[in-house]
């Protein structure tokens, strides 16, 4: 039997037989997937305070907190993520474009409220709580913003298209994110006199509100196709008919298990920049901007290299690629002494274009009056794993950091088994 021919066949059967693709210019491929790579420019400039995670672990240290709750703003994150599903349901595809309008805008208005919370004197347990409603709020917009940007671009580009948009967005918008790292590392490293604790984690969310309304402002440029859209149904009949369309199609529902278990496999970062201390024995604030920038140095380089893997193998290979990177972060970080041990956040800085790589995959499969609807589906996988950042701190507290490294180790590999059982698909189709 022709494995690839057989591949072939099951990714034809997920697909609609007719491609709205066709109706895409070559104007519009360009436009909308210049738009998508300069929005990601300024969202990997603001990534110190966007990203939920590794500086917000370390200020969550900072101000007290345990290693468990250090790593509940990552875990509210990952809940949030509920929220396209609803959203889903609501919004007319007319309105898919102004939604990601709004969402973008929002954050910026979230991180300005941080900001303040830093900078006024409030007690170290209402900064905290803070900081844990930033990861939900920012869970529920950011997650909406991907969504619907990933829809913009499954209504506005070819396949190609966006192979070259992601190329260029997970290329140069990590080289964006290393600047923006390095300063926030000379920021808390007492960098600037004046902005001394805490007022240099404040002004790493000053940093990010013009970056946001950067992104807002570029969404609203987008153009997308025509597409036909049934007429809304109730609410319980439209889950009930979304998740047994999705059920029924083998690609997709392995796609979110293996979803699933890359993101808890990646949901180790935070816990990792808390080994800090014991590896090289420093204060996780004294390195969170050197472990962001290589973080976003790797995901530059992997960025460039994925793009070409994508066209050339097809848009499966991308996602091999980052979970065996995820895989080789846990067992660097198991084995590596001292400063090397670092290095594995480069490893999963670039293990993390898996999150522009799954979904790319939900779009290739999806007919766009169904790809935001799918895309949400998909993304339910994120709260689902919004417990392990917890788990992680959890497991570190009672069998050391050795453990939650071999925790996600294993997550990784359980993902790649179920990735290696997708269609190979080509990024230069059209599907």
């Amino acid at each position: 039997m022709d494995t690839r021919n057989e591949s072939q066949k099951e990714l034809a059967r997920t697909v609609p037989v007719v491609s709205e693709v066709r109706l895409v210019t070559e104007v519009m491929d360009q436009r909308n997937s210049r738009i998508f790579y300069l929005s990601y420019l300024l969202l990997f400039f603001a990534a110190p305070a966007v990203y939920v995670g590794v500086v917000q672990a370390a200020l969550c240290d900072k101000l007290g907190a345990s290693a468990t709750v250090a790593n509940l703003p990552a875990s509210a994150f990952l809940f949030g993520s509920a929220a396209p599903f609803f959203l889903t349901w609501l919004i007319p595809l007319r309105l898919e474009r102004s939604v990601v309008v709004y969402a973008n805008a929002i954050t910026a208005t979230l991180l300005a409220m941080v900001c303040a919370a830093l900078i006024f004197p409030f007690g170290n347990s209402v900064r905290i709580a803070v900081l844990i409603g930033q990861g939900l709020i920012q869970g529920c917009t950011g997650s909406i913003s991907l969504v619907y940007q990933f829809q913009c671009l499954g209504r506005g580009t070819t396949s190609k298209g966006r192979a070259r948009a992601l190329k260029f967005a997970y290329t140069f918008g990590p080289m964006s994110a290393v600047v923006g790292s390095l300063v926030a590392q000379f920021i808390l490293n007492r960098g600037v006199l004046f902005l001394s604790y805490p007022y240099d984690f404040a002004f790493l969310y000053f940093v990010g509100v013009p970056c946001m309304g950067g992104v807002a402002l570029l969404s609203s440029r987008y153009e997308l196709i025509p597409a036909n859209e049934d007429a809304q149904q109730p609410f319980g009949r439209y889950l009930i008919d979304s998740v047994r369309s999705f059920s029924q199609a083998r690609t997709m529902v392995l796609l979110w298990v293996a979803y699933l278990l890359w993101y808890v496999s990646l949901d180790s970062v935070s816990n990792l920049s808390l080994y800090t201390r014991e590896a090289v024995g420093r204060d996780p604030k004294e390195l969170s901007g050197l472990i962001m920038a290589l973080r976003f140095g790797f995901k530059s380089m992997a960025g460039f290299a994925l793009g070409v893997i994508s066209v050339q193998f097809g848009i499966r290979a991308p996602l091999v690629a980052t979970i065996a990177l995820l895989a080789a972060a846990a067992l660097w970080s198991w084995a590596a002494p001292g400063y090397f041990y670092l290095f594995a956040f480069g490893l999963m800085g670039a293990g993390e274009l898996g999150g522009g790589y799954f979904p790319n995959y939900m779009v290739a499969v999806s007919s766009a009056a169904q790809g935001a609807r799918n895309l949400a589906l998909l993304n339910l996988a994120t709260p689902v794993a919004s417990l392990s950042p917890v788990l992680y701190g959890a497991v570190t507290d009672a069998f050391g950091f050795s453990a939650s490294f071999g925790l996600a180790g294993v997550t990784a590999l359980a993902a790649l088994w179920f990735v290696l059982k997708l269609p190979g698909g080509r990024s230069g189709q059209t599907l």
